[in-house]
């Protein structure tokens, strides 16, 4: 399928993103999650990126603000992700290497890219062979898609949250990046289907549980 509309995705929030719920604030994650929230929020202008921002943290509370559990593979995932990792996901500094000159900053744009090719599941993929074939077609998007291979959790899609969140900020105008505008607008859909799920499947056991009516009497 065609990629993303670029400029819609850096002006406009996805109107399935859920929204916290009225009164919600960071002091209500638990403290590893309260401490990432505060680095996302930093430094944040674009409407694209605080749509991601949300559409994260609505995931992480449908889940339980999982601390730990499965991980997105490490296999082609930027040296970045395990050193925020090996400082707790408590820094705000950028990662050594990715912001010495534009050479490393454009080996990191393609690292994350690849990356996030290649830890979505194969059906998503179909016809697309590099980040050039990405860049023309995007990844597929289907209601109802198995999404297991990217897990929710500190350890799951928060590691590309973080990836994105430096990139945005290397890049100074990362709105005038296609690149950075087509993946944020991914990650969004991601996190926005898994969070829809979830929340189908709780109705659903809500739905089932509930007791039978009880037929009106009749004279």
């Amino acid at each position: 399928m065609p990629p993303p509309d670029i400029e819609a995705a850096s002006s406009t929030a996805d109107p399935r993103t859920p929204s916290p719920a009225a009164g919600d604030d960071s002091d209500e994650l638990p403290e590893k999650h309260q401490a990432v929230l505060g680095l996302f929020q930093s430094e944040v202008v674009l409407p694209a990126w605080v749509a991601a921002v949300q559409a994260w943290r609505a995931l992480e509370a449908a889940t339980g603000f999982q601390a730990g559990g499965k991980a997105l593979p490490t296999a082609g995932r930027p040296k970045a992700v395990h050193w925020w990792i090996s400082r707790t996901r408590k820094t705000s500094n950028i990662p050594a290497g990715i912001d010495g000159d534009d050479d490393e900053r454009e080996d990191f744009y393609a690292e994350v890219t690849s990356w996030w090719i290649k830890v979505n599941p194969a059906w998503r993929k179909e016809g697309v062979a590099g980040v050039e074939d990405w860049e023309v077609h995007g990844l597929k998007r289907e209601d109802g898609g198995d999404l297991d291979a990217l897990p929710a959790g500190l350890n799951g899609l928060t590691s590309m949250m973080a990836c994105l969140w430096w990139w945005y900020r290397i890049a100074r105008t990362p709105e005038g990046q296609p690149g950075w505008s087509q993946l944020v607008a991914d990650l969004v859909w991601i996190l926005t289907e898994k969070t829809r799920a979830i929340s189908g499947k709780r109705a659903a056991s809500n739905s089932s549980e509930e007791p039978p009516a009880k037929r009106a009497r009749t004279a």
